[in-house]
């Protein structure tokens, strides 16, 4: 009963998404794009790394605060974010670039490569986190119309397959995790379809964020990025 009630939860917040004024992405998650991306050559992936490793590390895993671990990662949602990047659908000064010369051969590749990498795991005991991030996590808050984390990204952010595109949280970030919310809070990241992560982060406290933030990269909660004006 549980797990039905947070599926509903997640897919009211779905249906109740206000309607984006223009494509949030332009990947259509069709079959046939499915298959692409799971036919991807990690072995090739692993070659084109060699342009990315000085941001991302030799395995998809680096210690820079705000860069994401790759390793691991889902590669629907790996494919998708190098097409935003491409697209400029998601901005970043960095990525848009470094998307800008990819095919989608050399996308699914890449998306195959990080995702056969040993993800990163925090390297103690993380933390017990407080009962308002245990709430958000696991339950949501329906008042507010925020889904539970865990109905969308996997119990506790280990990911969720049944999701096309639906990243893992776990060991990330903390400044990369609160960094993300906080753009999503803002508008300033809007590729997320159907708004779902924008009209959620709108209605989080900066306390909520960083909360959050430190119970999926299993640290304290720390002060919050600056994201741009």
């Amino acid at each position: 009963m549980r797990r039905l009630a947070l599926a509903g939860l997640a897919a009211a917040a779905v249906a109740g998404a206000a309607a984006v004024g223009g494509p949030s992405s332009q990947v259509a998650w069709t079959l046939e794009t499915v298959r692409f991306v799971a036919s991807g050559d990690a072995a090739r992936g692993k070659t084109l790394h060699g342009d990315c490793d000085q941001c991302h590390g030799e395995a998809g895993v680096i210690d820079t605060p705000d860069v994401p671990n790759l390793a691991g990662q889902d590669r629907l949602y790996t494919f998708k974010q190098l097409q935003d990047y491409k697209a400029k659908t998601r901005a970043s000064a960095i990525m848009n670039d470094a998307a800008a010369s990819l095919s989608e051969r050399d996308m699914a590749d890449l998306a195959a490569f990080y995702a056969a990498q040993k993800p990163a795991r925090p390297g103690g005991r993380p933390p017990p986190p407080d009962a308002a991030v245990r709430a958000l996590v696991s339950v949501g808050d329906g008042p507010r119309l925020i889904a539970a984390c865990d109905a969308c990204h996997g119990v506790r952010g280990e990911g969720n397959p049944t999701f096309y595109g639906m990243p893992g949280l776990r060991s990330q970030k903390a400044d990369d995790l609160a960094f993300e919310l906080l753009v999503f809070r803002s508008g300033e990241r809007a590729n997320d379809v159907y708004r779902v992560m924008r009209d959620a982060a709108k209605r989080l406290t900066d306390a909520e964020i960083a909360g959050l933030a430190g119970y999926y990269a299993g640290v304290p909660p720390r002060p919050l990025p600056k994201t741009n004006p």
